[in-house]
């Protein structure tokens, strides 16, 4: 039976972020509906009781909660403090399921540790989720990507021509964020009237292109301020924003933006799958580090809309012609697009709401993606 270790960093220190928990998720619980034993292996850094607002026993007990409400109960690792602690699977157990590991998928962020057993699976893979951002910093910084000998990413024009970064040395090949469509049912009620998303207002991530730092999705929210206003919709968004951008948040809030504290509305995948699926729709911008770029990112968000069977509007980073838009999932690059987006899907919303599911089995199932990447990989 093939074995694949799924490596992250620091996943479990933002228990608070429930679409972020996903993400492994659909990772994890896909593979194993191929048939494929999959592990998640996280590496937690040493909790700082002076500035963490969690100590490692409340992470850990939320985390085990989640496992026990997706299933996964058992297939999973947290290192912790550089391999002081071990949860979920000994460090015995790890050591046998890496021995007989055929792949490692590392998601995002920087390499491994160079002394970790993990590199000696044979065939190590990585994933790609902040495409732009990825190729900006290896430029600047060594992100241990030799480790690697596949190299996946989300942004679909990475490597092309119309993509403005170099990409020198590295085969990136493109993917979209895999959907465990059964966890992800279409949950379609035309009577629901909540357009919605889930963002950050900053971000940690930056880019630097053309002498500009580009970061979260501040920019775009601002350049796209007054479409809810203009269309006559309300936008409900479970936003992480700032203290320091109080001004801005009223200037949200004036626009018809509904702010929701993120915590309180998506704060764990539980909560996070039932605010999507009680929406009526998508509407959301795209870091600008993606929209300069052209890089094609495909968020592993409007998968999960999709999947629910909600129509997803969001801000063109390029990746039309890749993906069908037009019905279903609809893009835009100026706010009167965005105007015409919103007023569409709520003309001919039931039409809309079917193609996204459609987009979603044919395009994010994790059946599909996750089985392409194998044989990408050799398995």
């Amino acid at each position: 039976m093939t074995t694949v270790i799924i490596a992250t960093q620091q996943w479990t220190s933002w228990p608070e972020y429930g679409g972020s928990t996903w993400v492994p998720i659909q990772y994890l619980i896909g593979l194993g509906r191929l048939g494929v034993t999959a592990i998640w292996v996280d590496h937690l850094s040493r909790v700082d009781p002076a500035s963490d607002a969690h100590g490692v026993e409340y992470l850990m007990e939320r985390f085990e909660s989640t496992a026990k409400g997706l299933g996964f109960q058992g297939r999973f690792c947290i290192i912790y403090d550089g391999g002081r602690s071990f949860f979920g699977l000994d460090q015995d157990e790890l050591a046998e399921s890496t021995a007989a590991a055929d792949l490692l998928l590392a998601l995002s962020g920087r390499g491994l540790d160079r002394e970790s057993p993990l590199l000696r699976i044979p065939s190590r893979a990585y994933v790609d989720m902040d495409p732009g951002y990825t190729q900006s910093w290896t430029r600047q910084v060594d992100m241990g990507l030799d480790q690697f000998n596949v190299f996946f990413t989300v942004g679909v024009n990475v490597g092309r021509p119309d993509f403005i970064l170099p990409t020198p040395g590295i085969d990136w090949r493109p993917i979209v964020p895999p959907v465990v469509l059964d966890l992800w049912p279409p949950h379609i009620d035309e009577a629901s009237q909540r357009f919605s998303t889930v963002a950050d207002w900053r971000a940690r991530q930056y880019l630097k292109f053309d002498g500009k730092d580009y970061g979260g999705k501040r920019d775009e929210f601002l350049r796209f301020i007054k479409v809810p206003l203009e269309a006559q919709q309300p936008i409900e968004v479970a936003l992480t924003i700032w203290p320091i951008d109080h001004r801005e948040l009223g200037l949200l809030n004036r626009n018809n933006w509904l702010t929701r504290n993120p915590y309180q509305y998506a704060g764990d995948p539980f909560s996070y799958r039932e605010f999507i699926q009680h929406s009526r729709a998508e509407f959301s911008v795209a870091k600008s580090g993606y929209v300069r770029s052209n890089a094609g990112w495909v968020s592993d968000r409007s998968g999960c809309y999709l999947a629910s069977g909600k129509p997803v509007i969001v801000q063109s980073t390029g990746f039309e012609g890749r993906l069908p838009t037009g019905k279903g999932l609809l893009t835009f690059q100026s706010r009167k697009e965005a105007v015409a987006a919103i007023r569409s899907v709520n003309e001919d919303y039931l039409a809309h709401a079917q193609g996204a599911r459609e987009i979603a089995e044919q395009h994010f199932d994790s059946d599909k993606v996750l089985a392409s990447m194998l044989a990408q990989a050799g398995l």
